[in-house]
């Protein structure tokens, strides 16, 4: 695990624009800008993977609320996957406030079924940068998709 943040925050560095400083001073880690297949998100956009066994993800979506989302969803009304990667599943950019967001709220969910060990998740910029990855069946979080 510290093997993983060191080298993510040395990749980080060296190329730029994908570092920020939080209140305290400490470097970030924006996104995963050196892994082939992920979506680069804008600066007021957050991605959340999601991979299925069965890749199947029609109908899976992601009941958005709190924090810095431009709109929340209602619970019938679920935020749309974006695409698909073949190797991280459907992914969902999530559209924020600003380029200083910090967090919001998200539930994955088809109908009322809900995935990720049926928990209401935090996307917390300052632990996850600005993409997350999620597996079926796992409520575990990870900022690297080699979780």
């Amino acid at each position: 695990m510290k093997l993983r943040l060191l080298i993510a925050a040395v990749a980080a560095f060296a190329i730029a624009g994908c570092t920020s400083t939080s209140d305290d001073g400490a470097a970030a880690v924006e996104a995963n800008t050196n892994i082939p297949g992920l979506y680069t998100p804008g600066p007021t956009e957050a991605v959340i993977y999601y991979k299925r066994e069965d890749g199947e993800y029609e109908g899976w979506g992601l009941h958005l609320w709190s924090g810095d989302v431009t709109q929340e969803t209602s619970w019938g009304f679920a935020f749309p996957l974006t695409g698909i990667s073949e190797k991280y599943g459907a992914y969902y950019v999530v559209p924020l406030k600003d380029a200083d967001w910090d967090s919001f709220n998200f539930i994955v969910h088809q109908g009322d079924s809900k995935d990720l060990g049926g928990l209401d998740h935090s996307f917390y910029r300052e632990k996850f940068g600005v993409d997350v990855f999620t597996t079926q069946g796992s409520s575990e979080l990870a900022a690297d998709p080699a979780m």
